[in-house]
């Protein structure tokens, strides 16, 4: 099942390759604008600082925008063979994103319970283990939880209870998956900064930021979605299998 998510998720990016590059290109491109603007704002001088503070819940709320219409299309082209559309923001849109700012709200406690055991790693490296433990436990529950938003987009009722009913086979594999892929994120993105401070290029500096750093978040947001895409039809044969079952009531 760990070879199923982590290598089954890549060939379904692959097999889908034409439809998801189509699907999720005028949202690159607006964030991609996004990111230039917000960049620009910064390097502009004290004058624009307002500026940008009065930008920054709008732009946040496009992000989130982006990442909704990102992710869904990304889930109905895997689960649905859906042929990608035109950028919208309809309600299904509408109520993806509610439900991912309410995970990153529910973020906002194991983040602070981080960042204050954080600082103690500072009095003793042995604390190290505390604030990872933290955020392992974070991430474990909301991946738990993360079938509501399958259910949003492709348009069939799961509650928080079902999702976690529903994944309690595939949970370790899952997880597992995604640090797997979160460790090759780190590695690649931290040899990459350090060829740019060894350049000491302005250009790849801004090649970077304008393009690799937002096209590299794209990315992230249509692997996850079809993590949880491959994790909904484990869960959905599961519960198949079972012929019985809360899972098997869903489908």
């Amino acid at each position: 099942m760990l070879l199923s998510f982590f290598f089954g998720s890549l060939c379904l990016i692959g097999q889908h390759r034409y439809a998801l590059l189509k699907g999720v290109a005028l949202p690159s491109i607006i964030y991609l604008l996004l990111e230039a603007v917000d960049y620009a704002l910064s390097n502009a001088g004290p004058s624009f600082s307002d500026v940008k503070l009065l930008l920054y819940v709008p732009f946040l709320l496009a992000e989130i925008a982006i990442v909704a219409v990102v992710s869904i299309t990304t889930i109905r082209i895997v689960l649905l063979d859906e042929r990608p559309k035109i950028f919208r923001f309809s309600k299904r849109e509408l109520k993806y994103a509610l439900y991912y700012m309410g995970f990153l709200l529910a973020w906002m406690i194991p983040s602070s319970l981080i960042g204050v055991s954080t600082a103690l790693v500072f009095q003793s490296i042995w604390l190290a283990p505390i604030p990872l433990a933290f955020f392992l436990v974070a991430v474990f529950f909301t991946l738990r939880l993360s079938l509501v938003l399958v259910g949003v987009a492709i348009d069939r009722k799961i509650s928080l209870r079902d999702s976690y009913v529903m994944t309690l086979g595939p949970q370790w594999a899952l997880f597992i998956s995604l640090a797997m892929f979160s460790v090759l994120f780190v590695v690649f993105y931290f040899f990459w900064g350090l060829a740019i401070g060894m350049l000491e290029s302005e250009y790849f500096n801004s090649v970077s930021f304008f393009l690799l750093w937002p096209l590299g978040d794209i990315f992230i947001y249509v692997l996850i979605s079809v993590v949880l895409a491959n994790l909904y039809s484990v869960a959905y044969q599961s519960g198949e299998g079972e012929g019985e079952g809360e899972a098997h009531a869903l489908v």
